[in-house]
């Protein structure tokens, strides 16, 4: 039986494959929901405006759009644009600066020195069907081998970066200049990455024996998120709370407890805000959502 992507296999494939696409490595629909469905956005009431939560999913394909009107609508009656980091300082050389610094090994040493013999002929051999350059591809640590492998499938099954839902209203907000925030860096997202030898190549071999089955699990992901179906997302984003404590701390609880103050501030503003962050991080017993409702927040969904 096919193991079923975690919540890692759809965290870092936006950024990763900005990073490191074509100049590193590579050789080579449902219809929406009608009137009065939900969607993956939600209002949050403050003293003098509301900022609106928009969970994202970093990768679409070109059948996932037209958006849901509410989306727009949010967008429209915002006055600043917040994304995880500022996409006005994402550049290819900046990411790829970044997840070099944690990811890559130093000259005279590569994979081949970190991981088994047998993880070896596994990554090969998906390599060869991805069209990746082995040679390229050894100086990566695991775990960032993982999500390039990742990064890699998820285009050639359709699912394209450019299509994301941050980079569609990242492009609307500077066609609007509309300012933009970010609520962390891409160092912060980096280091996210960070694991000794083993967990790395734990978290490598996941990533491959998950591709046959992460087709279905990606358009399954789409339609949820789509109709605003909070409890799937929840169980096909946030699995690694139970399956892998360790990583949904640094991947969401962490992050989420750095981004709950700055959230507070803006609803102490005047004018409205259009969060837009992973769906992962709105959703479930630990997201955003339910953060601020515990904190006496009116939260609704739209």
């Amino acid at each position: 039986m096919h193991q079923k992507p975690s919540s890692k296999f759809f965290r870092f494939v936006g950024l990763v494959s900005l990073a490191l696409s074509s100049t590193l490595l590579f050789n080579a629909c449902s219809t929406w929901p009608g009137a009065g469905s939900k969607s993956t956005l939600w209002q949050v009431k403050g003293s003098h405006n509301s900022v609106y939560l928009l969970g994202s999913i970093h990768v679409l394909p070109a059948s996932a759009y037209p958006l849901n009107p509410a989306l727009q609508q949010a967008f429209n009656n915002s006055q600043r644009v917040v994304f995880e980091v500022d996409l006005n300082t994402v550049s290819q050389q900046a990411v790829l600066r970044e997840f070099e610094e944690v990811g890559v090994y130093p000259p005279g040493d590569n994979l081949e020195h970190h991981v088994s013999p047998a993880t070896i002929r596994l990554v090969k051999q998906v390599l060869a069907k991805l069209g990746i350059s082995y040679k390229k591809a050894r100086r990566f640590k695991p775990a960032l081998l993982g999500e390039l492998i990742t990064s890699r499938y998820t285009e050639l099954a359709g699912f394209r970066e450019d299509l994301g839902v941050d980079r569609y209203f990242f492009a609307q907000a500077k066609n609007t200049r509309k300012p933009v925030l970010g609520l962390e860096t891409v160092r912060d997202q980096a280091r996210v990455l960070t694991s000794d030898d083993a967990s790395g190549e734990a978290r490598l071999v996941e990533a491959i024996v998950s591709l046959p089955a992460a087709k279905a699990i990606l358009d399954e992901l789409v339609v949820a998120w789509k109709d605003g179906r909070i409890n799937t997302l929840d169980r096909l984003l946030n699995q690694d709370e139970w399956s892998d404590p360790k990583s949904f701390e640094s991947m969401f609880l962490q992050r989420n407890q750095k981004w709950l103050p700055q959230i507070e501030r803006f609803l102490e503003s005047d004018g409205n805000y259009l969060v837009i962050v992973g769906s992962g991080h709105l959703v479930g017993d630990h997201g955003l959502v339910r953060a601020l409702q515990g904190r006496g927040y009116q939260v609704k969904q739209l």
